[in-house]
């Protein structure tokens, strides 16, 4: 059923309820007018149906117009008489048969209907009472009453009369109500998704799930606002669509955004949002669908790094690379454009024939006739080119097929070196091919840098190559490899050094970003001297997505000598070690947060148990003290009884209570200590056979009264904290209640997976300010000598260690409730 139409049949209700007073009213003044008639004769007993007959002939059009029935009867319960909704409704003819209105009360609502009868008798009404009743064919129908008594002129009791209202399909749409709520709160509660209803961006309801992915308990989000937990670089896109929303051109979106989680957590989340409007198209609520894609977008972000990896080692190979499919070009590398003169655009038009020489052909064919056939998964073979300006170029050709499931070609792979100048360039493009296999793959920082420095020497003839890494923090440079003179026979950096950011010539590649070439460092200011004088200086810095990481640097002892070719060379370095580089940076971040949050949950370990065990070592040197106080002072008292005066026996009591108080407050700490230590025996509890026993274990005053509402019900779980848990409520009830009679009512609903439980007293109250205070250890609001202040934070641990929430209402002088909730299961 809608929220309109609930509300529209709430006004009707109220309406009608109106009305119905009105024509109580009414009746009860007829009533009372026919009774003082009824008066004037000689006998009421006697002649009561003659003077019903005769004055009830004033009102009878009153009683033939309600729709209700209408029932008078005698402060015994026998009926007098009925109007024709009340014959029809309940099967009665008051003219021909007699009944009590006890003959009608259902078996089960007996108490109700006693304690609303002894109510009517004393207070003269009641008003709105429900109970199910019995017709005289023995239906069971659902009813309404409100009834008041008739008085005589003397203000005696005479009559009670009052309207039954028929609230059977009421009652049924409400169960079926009442049943697609449970359904409903069950679908929800039990949802892997995050659901959150809110009303103009403020959290209304949140289910479990949510609260779990964000961290926050559902009291905590009440209140709280969308904007509250999420991203801020995230609200320019989600404002756009929740426009779109109120503005009614959209009745829902999807997004992925970010929320921020209670422990700081940064969390991914394709939000489905969906506007529940009112009649007239207005948003009462938005209902939002949150799915945690934080895993998914760590691949995905995974998987874009891996791509842009290989996309820079592709881009910014100094090799051809080329991707067909039957030989026509899909993707190739500026590399190749630049080799053989033709655009990107230009070459996806072609095929590898187009460029190809005719002597070449028949080579070539072979080779690839038997890549289809699955004899061979590559070859290699040198071939001529025919570039866009006419020139041939040599090209050493690795061709790889990429195979499908079947085994069937999907794409070819085409690694194209020139070897034009092979004397030249060759040994220069397969070292660094080599440099590129050597670190790929690799995520430790300094593996990775070694590699290079190795590398570099090897493939340029330099006499040393040192990496400096950027320390953000510091703003300096730090020497994390090298090779040549600046190692030792351990492999270990000789006069290790570090380099301000500005500072030298490292420092200024660092700063500005720009590669230099030093042809003597002799005429620079800006050089510093490492482990010996060199009179030739290049430096290259790492760069990654526009952010330095460090700096490629060598040096050589004679002047003039690295070259344009030298620079290029090192800035190809530089290139692929950059992403490799960032990654291994990223990850050892995150190594070390895991290894700090692995030290941190042992700190964490050891100081609970440290704690754990000092409490009851405390405990037991405290309790050894205490009893040789507790059988001194009694010995002391027995000595003095001779000349004790009252003032001396009531210090000696006096010291005797603070005595056991301190004893109680030991066992508190130590209940307290050990509620999570203990180990649990999990078994299915009856509360009620626990609420028994605490009721025949502690005392109870006579002027005090603990009322379970109903059944309680069966929960698994560990007896002795359960038992705890009941019995501190129910003497902190006992021991706070200021009334001359006091009480206190269990009760409980279910709610999910979980039971929520009331218990109510009539005691002196708490102030709001002390709600979260009183759920603290040693925190009491009245001193009193049976009080440690560690009753109700043994209940919060307790229901912490069942995965329960706690929370209360109270006021002043009134008394307080409690509730709280216990999983199922």
């Amino acid at each position: 059923m809608s929220d309109e139409k609930i509300h529209i049949l709430q006004k009707a209700l109220q309406r009608e309820r109106i009305a119905r007073k009105e024509a109580e009213k009414i009746l009860e003044q007829k009533s009372l007018e026919l009774y003082e008639k009824t008066e004037e004769l000689e006998s009421i007993n006697e002649n009561l149906a003659k003077v019903i007959d005769e004055q009830t002939i004033e009102f009878k059009g009153v009683l033939d117009n309600i729709e209700d029935s209408y029932i008078l009867m005698d402060l015994h319960g026998n009926v007098l008489k009925m109007n024709q909704p009340a014959n029809e409704f309940f099967g009665y003819d008051i003219k021909k048969e007699k009944f009590n209105v006890t003959d009608i009360i259902y078996e089960e609502d007996y108490k109700y209907a006693y304690e609303s009868f002894y109510q009517l008798i004393e207070t003269g009404s009641f008003r709105d009472y429900q109970a199910r009743v019995y017709t005289k064919s023995r239906e069971v129908k659902w009813v309404q009453i409100n009834s008041s008594i008739v008085h005589d002129k003397d203000g005696i009791p005479r009559f009670a009369h009052g309207i039954v209202r028929d609230i059977n399909e009421a009652k049924e749409q409400q169960e079926a109500f009442e049943i697609q709520k449970q359904q409903l709160d069950a679908i929800v509660d039990s949802s892997s998704l995050g659901i959150v209803l809110t009303k103009r961006g403020e959290v209304i309801r949140s289910n479990k799930a949510f609260q779990q992915l964000i961290e926050y308990s559902e009291e905590e989000l009440i209140g709280m606002t969308v904007a509250d937990v999420s991203l801020k670089d995230d609200e320019e896109i989600s404002y756009l669509y929740l426009n779109k929303l109120v503005t009614g051109e959209v009745d829902q979106f999807s997004l992925s955004k970010r929320y921020i989680a209670k422990s700081g957590n940064i969390i991914w989340a394709k939000t489905s949002v969906a506007a529940v409007r009112n009649a007239e198209g207005e948003i009462k609520y938005e209902v939002a669908i949150i799915e945690d894609i934080t895993e998914v977008k760590a691949r995905q972000e995974a998987f874009e790094a891996q791509k842009q990896q290989l996309d820079a080692i592709v881009d910014n190979s100094t090799v051809g690379i080329v991707l067909t499919v039957q030989g026509r070009v899909l993707r190739t590398n500026p590399a190749f454009q630049k080799m053989i003169g033709y655009t990107e655009e230009e070459l996806s038009k072609m095929t590898v024939v187009d460029v190809a020489l005719e002597s070449d052909k028949q080579e070539t064919l072979a080779n690839v006739n038997q890549l289809i056939e699955g004899k061979i998964d590559d070859f290699t073979m040198n071939k001529k080119f025919m570039t866009k300006y006419g020139r041939v170029i040599w090209g050493r050709t690795h061709v790889a097929a990429v195979r499908d499931d079947s085994g069937a070609i999907k794409y070819e792979v085409s690694i194209i070196e020139d070897i034009t100048e092979e004397l030249k360039q060759g040994a220069l493009l397969e070292a660094l091919n080599n440099l590129m296999a050597s670190i790929l793959g690799k995520t430790n920082i300094y593996e990775i840098a070694w590699e290079i420095t190795k590398n570099t020497i090897g493939l340029l003839g330099f006499e040393d190559c040192v990496i400096y890494l950027l320390d953000k923090e510091k703003q300096e440079l730090n020497q994390i490899a090298a090779y040549g003179e600046k190692i030792s026979s351990d492999d270990e950096i000789i006069n290790q050094i570090a380099v301000p950011i500005g500072k030298g010539i490292v420092g200024t590649v660092a700063k500005t970003g720009i590669s230099e070439i030093i042809p003597d460092t002799s005429k620079d200011t800006r050089y510093i001297v490492d482990d010996k004088v060199r009179y030739s200086e290049i430096s290259v810095p790492i760069i990654d997505n526009n952010e330095i990481i460090g700096v490629i640097d060598s040096e050589h002892t004679s002047k003039n000598f690295f070259t344009e070719d030298h620079l290029k060379t090192l800035q190809t370095i530089s290139s692929l070690a950059a992403t490799q580089l960032k990654n291994a940076l990223s990850l050892r971040l995150r190594e070390k947060a895991e290894r700090e949050k692995e030290l941190v949950l042992k700190d964490l370990q050891k100081s609970n148990q440290e704690l754990n065990d000092f409490a009851h070592v405390v405990s037991h040197d405290l309790k050894s003290p205490l009893r040789s106080m507790n059988a001194l002072v009694n010995w002391l008292q027995e000595d003095c009884k001779d000349f004790a005066t009252d003032e001396i026996d009531q210090n000696f009591h006096l010291l005797l209570k603070r005595i056991d108080r301190m004893d109680l407050l030991i066992n508190g700490i130590l209940n307290y200590a050990s509620i999570d230590k203990v180990e649990m025996m999990e078994k299915k509890i009856d509360l009620n056979v626990v609420v028994n026993d605490i009721l025949e274990t502690i005392h109870i005053p006579e002027n005090f009264t603990v009322d379970v509402k109903k059944k309680l019900p069966i929960v698994k779980g560990d007896s002795y904290k359960l038992l705890q848990l009941f019995q501190n409520f129910i003497s902190n009830a006992i021991k706070y209640t200021d009334k001359e009679k006091g009480m206190v009512e269990i009760d409980y609903v279910s709610k999910g997976n979980f039971w929520e439980f009331k218990i109510s007293d009539n005691g002196i109250g708490i102030s709001e300010k002390y709600y979260k205070k009183i759920f603290k250890v040693f925190q009491v609001l009245e001193e009193s000598d049976d009080s440690t202040g560690v009753g109700l934070s043994i209940v919060k641990k307790i229901i912490d260690f069942y995965g329960g929430d706690i929370w209360l209402t109270s006021e002043l002088n009134k008394g307080t409730t409690f509730y709280f909730t216990l999983p199922k299961k």
